[in-house]
Protein backbone atom coordinates (compact mmCIF):
# COMPACT_ATOMS: atom_id res chain seq x y z
CA UNK A 1 0.00 0.00 0.00
CA UNK A 2 1.15 3.48 -0.94
CA UNK A 3 1.75 5.94 2.10
CA UNK A 4 -0.71 8.81 1.51
CA UNK A 5 1.77 12.24 1.63
CA UNK A 6 1.78 14.79 4.91
CA UNK A 7 -0.50 17.12 4.71
CA UNK A 8 0.80 19.57 7.45
CA UNK A 9 -1.36 21.80 9.95
CA UNK A 10 -0.42 25.18 11.23
CA UNK A 11 2.19 24.98 14.28
CA UNK A 12 -0.08 26.70 16.67
CA UNK A 13 -4.09 25.71 17.31
CA UNK A 14 -6.75 28.09 17.29
CA UNK A 15 -8.01 29.17 20.69
CA UNK A 16 -11.34 27.21 20.58
CA UNK A 17 -9.08 23.80 19.33
CA UNK A 18 -6.67 24.86 22.93
CA UNK A 19 -9.76 24.69 25.04
CA UNK A 20 -11.53 21.87 24.11
CA UNK A 21 -7.87 20.01 23.78
CA UNK A 22 -7.66 21.22 27.50
CA UNK A 23 -10.89 19.88 28.30
CA UNK A 24 -10.17 15.92 26.60
CA UNK A 25 -9.05 13.22 29.12
CA UNK A 26 -5.91 12.31 28.31
CA UNK A 27 -5.44 11.01 31.85
CA UNK A 28 -4.58 7.34 31.41
CA UNK A 29 -1.47 8.11 28.81
CA UNK A 30 -0.38 10.83 30.48
CA UNK A 31 -0.54 9.22 33.80
CA UNK A 32 1.30 5.79 32.20
CA UNK A 33 4.09 8.51 30.54
CA UNK A 34 4.95 10.03 34.13
CA UNK A 35 5.15 6.26 35.62
CA UNK A 36 7.60 5.21 32.89
CA UNK A 37 9.91 8.56 32.95
CA UNK A 38 10.43 7.68 36.76
CA UNK A 39 10.73 3.65 36.21
CA UNK A 40 13.73 4.80 33.98
CA UNK A 41 15.19 7.97 35.50
CA UNK A 42 14.11 7.55 39.32
CA UNK A 43 13.68 10.23 41.87
CA UNK A 44 16.70 11.84 41.93
CA UNK A 45 17.09 15.45 42.20
CA UNK A 46 16.97 16.16 38.15
CA UNK A 47 16.16 19.25 35.79
CA UNK A 48 13.50 18.25 32.92
CA UNK A 49 11.74 20.01 30.51
CA UNK A 50 8.32 19.44 28.67
CA UNK A 51 8.56 20.96 25.01
CA UNK A 52 4.92 22.08 24.11
CA UNK A 53 3.95 21.34 27.61
CA UNK A 54 0.12 22.46 26.55
CA UNK A 55 -2.42 22.38 29.87
CA UNK A 56 0.53 20.87 31.88
CA UNK A 57 -0.94 17.81 32.88
CA UNK A 58 2.08 15.81 32.05
CA UNK A 59 4.50 17.63 34.35
CA UNK A 60 1.55 18.22 37.38
CA UNK A 61 1.52 14.44 37.34
CA UNK A 62 5.38 14.28 37.05
CA UNK A 63 5.76 16.54 40.10
CA UNK A 64 3.35 14.02 42.29
CA UNK A 65 6.23 11.13 41.80
CA UNK A 66 9.75 13.28 41.38
CA UNK A 67 9.02 16.34 44.06
CA UNK A 68 12.60 17.18 44.29
CA UNK A 69 12.97 17.59 40.25
CA UNK A 70 12.68 21.11 39.02
CA UNK A 71 10.27 21.02 35.95
CA UNK A 72 9.82 23.11 32.92
CA UNK A 73 6.86 23.60 31.05
CA UNK A 74 7.68 25.15 27.90
CA UNK A 75 5.04 26.34 25.18
CA UNK A 76 3.87 28.52 22.19
CA UNK A 77 0.64 29.41 23.81
CA UNK A 78 -0.12 31.93 26.49
CA UNK A 79 -3.65 30.49 26.77
CA UNK A 80 -2.42 27.06 27.43
CA UNK A 81 -0.01 28.19 29.87
CA UNK A 82 -2.71 30.25 31.91
CA UNK A 83 -4.71 27.12 31.82
CA UNK A 84 -1.85 25.31 33.57
CA UNK A 85 -0.95 27.61 35.86
CA UNK A 86 -5.10 27.49 37.21
CA UNK A 87 -4.64 23.69 37.07
CA UNK A 88 -1.43 23.49 39.07
CA UNK A 89 -3.14 26.05 41.54
CA UNK A 90 -5.92 23.28 42.00
CA UNK A 91 -3.72 20.29 41.74
CA UNK A 92 -0.42 21.15 44.09
CA UNK A 93 -0.28 22.07 47.71
CA UNK A 94 1.81 24.93 48.73
CA UNK A 95 4.41 22.42 50.12
CA UNK A 96 4.99 21.17 46.73
CA UNK A 97 7.76 22.97 44.47
CA UNK A 98 5.83 25.23 41.58
CA UNK A 99 6.91 24.08 38.23
CA UNK A 100 8.59 26.87 35.68
CA UNK A 101 5.78 27.86 32.73
CA UNK A 102 7.94 29.13 29.65
CA UNK A 103 6.18 31.31 27.03
CA UNK A 104 8.40 30.38 23.92
CA UNK A 105 8.41 31.62 20.20
CA UNK A 106 8.20 28.08 18.37
CA UNK A 107 11.38 28.22 17.40
CA UNK A 108 14.17 28.92 20.20
CA UNK A 109 14.20 28.09 24.02
CA UNK A 110 16.12 30.01 26.17
CA UNK A 111 18.49 27.96 28.20
CA UNK A 112 21.72 27.50 28.17
CA UNK A 113 22.97 24.71 26.19
CA UNK A 114 23.30 20.91 28.73
CA UNK A 115 21.06 22.13 30.87
CA UNK A 116 18.80 18.71 31.22
CA UNK A 117 18.82 15.48 32.06
CA UNK A 118 15.32 14.65 31.02
CA UNK A 119 13.52 16.30 28.06
CA UNK A 120 9.42 15.09 26.58
CA UNK A 121 7.52 16.41 24.53
CA UNK A 122 4.03 14.83 24.05
CA UNK A 123 2.27 15.49 21.15
CA UNK A 124 4.24 17.89 19.60
CA UNK A 125 6.47 17.06 16.15
CA UNK A 126 3.09 16.21 13.87
CA UNK A 127 2.73 20.36 14.75
CA UNK A 128 6.02 21.10 13.70
CA UNK A 129 6.98 22.50 10.10
CA UNK A 130 10.86 21.64 10.88
CA UNK A 131 11.44 18.33 12.37
CA UNK A 132 15.18 18.70 12.06
CA UNK A 133 15.16 22.45 13.78
CA UNK A 134 12.85 20.52 16.33
CA UNK A 135 15.52 17.85 17.29
CA UNK A 136 18.46 20.14 16.76
CA UNK A 137 17.07 22.03 19.90
CA UNK A 138 16.53 18.53 21.58
CA UNK A 139 20.48 18.13 21.09
CA UNK A 140 21.39 21.54 22.07
CA UNK A 141 19.73 21.55 25.14
CA UNK A 142 20.88 17.96 26.55
CA UNK A 143 24.09 16.44 27.45
CA UNK A 144 25.89 12.90 27.57
CA UNK A 145 23.23 10.84 29.23
CA UNK A 146 20.16 13.10 29.25
CA UNK A 147 16.71 10.65 29.00
CA UNK A 148 14.58 11.66 26.29
CA UNK A 149 10.86 10.80 25.79
CA UNK A 150 8.99 12.19 22.68
CA UNK A 151 5.27 11.20 22.41
CA UNK A 152 3.72 11.61 19.07
CA UNK A 153 0.79 10.09 16.66
CA UNK A 154 2.17 7.99 13.53
CA UNK A 155 0.80 8.93 9.95
CA UNK A 156 -1.72 6.29 8.87
CA UNK A 157 -1.49 5.33 5.04
CA UNK A 158 -4.97 6.29 4.20
CA UNK A 159 -7.53 8.93 4.87
CA UNK A 160 -10.06 6.34 5.79
CA UNK A 161 -7.91 4.52 7.86
CA UNK A 162 -7.61 7.76 10.39
CA UNK A 163 -11.55 7.92 10.33
CA UNK A 164 -11.26 4.44 11.57
CA UNK A 165 -8.29 5.36 14.54
CA UNK A 166 -10.69 8.00 15.29
CA UNK A 167 -13.45 6.07 15.91
CA UNK A 168 -12.18 3.21 17.53
CA UNK A 169 -10.31 5.76 20.21
CA UNK A 170 -12.31 9.26 20.90
CA UNK A 171 -15.74 7.91 19.50
CA UNK A 172 -17.02 9.78 22.47
CA UNK A 173 -15.20 12.86 22.05
CA UNK A 174 -16.76 16.49 20.96
CA UNK A 175 -16.73 16.82 17.24
CA UNK A 176 -13.94 19.77 17.13
CA UNK A 177 -11.35 17.51 18.83
CA UNK A 178 -12.13 14.51 16.29
CA UNK A 179 -11.88 17.09 13.80
CA UNK A 180 -8.39 17.88 14.68
CA UNK A 181 -7.23 14.80 15.94
CA UNK A 182 -8.17 13.70 11.95
CA UNK A 183 -6.10 16.63 10.73
CA UNK A 184 -3.17 15.77 13.21
CA UNK A 185 -2.86 12.12 11.50
CA UNK A 186 -2.88 13.26 8.45
CA UNK A 187 -0.06 15.86 9.74
CA UNK A 188 2.38 13.27 11.62
CA UNK A 189 5.43 11.79 10.68
CA UNK A 190 6.22 8.25 9.37
CA UNK A 191 8.99 6.03 11.44
CA UNK A 192 11.39 6.51 8.32
CA UNK A 193 10.77 9.87 8.35
CA UNK A 194 11.46 10.64 12.01
CA UNK A 195 14.62 8.18 11.82
CA UNK A 196 15.96 10.24 8.77
CA UNK A 197 15.16 13.60 11.39
CA UNK A 198 16.98 12.52 13.31
CA UNK A 199 20.28 11.48 11.67
CA UNK A 200 20.26 14.97 9.96
CA UNK A 201 20.22 16.77 13.60
CA UNK A 202 23.14 13.94 14.44
CA UNK A 203 21.18 12.93 17.50
CA UNK A 204 22.24 9.54 18.75
CA UNK A 205 20.93 7.05 21.02
CA UNK A 206 17.16 7.41 20.14
CA UNK A 207 14.98 4.28 19.18
CA UNK A 208 11.79 5.23 16.78
CA UNK A 209 9.09 2.39 18.38
CA UNK A 210 5.57 2.29 17.24
CA UNK A 211 3.07 1.70 19.67
CA UNK A 212 -0.26 0.48 19.73
CA UNK A 213 -2.78 1.52 16.25
CA UNK A 214 -1.21 5.15 16.29
CA UNK A 215 1.71 6.49 18.41
CA UNK A 216 5.10 7.04 18.04
CA UNK A 217 7.70 6.80 20.53
CA UNK A 218 11.23 8.86 19.97
CA UNK A 219 13.15 7.36 23.26
CA UNK A 220 16.56 6.39 25.09
CA UNK A 221 19.63 8.20 26.47
CA UNK A 222 21.42 10.73 24.33
CA UNK A 223 25.23 9.88 22.98
CA UNK A 224 27.20 12.89 22.30
CA UNK A 225 29.74 12.31 19.35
Amino acid sequence: MTMMPRIPEPEKMTEEEEFFYAKADYSVPHEALAQEIIAKVGVAPKWAIDIGCGPGDVLLRLRKHAPNWTLVGADISAQMLSLARQDEAKRLSSLETPINWVLINGKQIAFPDATFDVIISNSVLHHVADPVHFWSVVRKLSKQGTDVFVRDLRRPATEAEARDIIERNIPEEYDVVKTHYFSSLLSAYTVSEVESQLREAQLFGLSVIEIEDRYLSIQGTIEKK
